[in-house]
């Protein structure tokens, strides 16, 4: 497996189950399998994330910075 580290540009994270959202510059590392399949890991400050700060769900979606205000959590 390839690995990468990079430093993202500011972004917003939502999670889809609780509906919450917050913004950080996170530090990625990015590792490509041997299927060509890309998998990011987001780190703050030495942990791993996104995991919801409110809820701890790990269903976390990456937005562009000012899109998740128009963002609804998921319906059960």
């Amino acid at each position: 497996m390839a690995a990468e580290h990079a430093r993202c540009h500011p972004c917003s994270f939502l999670c889809l189950d609780c509906g919450h959202g917050w913004d950080g510059t996170y530090d990625i590392d990015m590792t490509v399998d041997e299927h060509g399949r890309i998998s990011p890991v987001y780190h703050l400050d030495g942990r791993e994330f996104p995991r919801c700060p409110t809820c701890k769900s790990l269903e976390i979606r990456t937005v562009r910075r000012g899109r998740i205000s128009s963002a609804h959590p998921r319906m059960p």
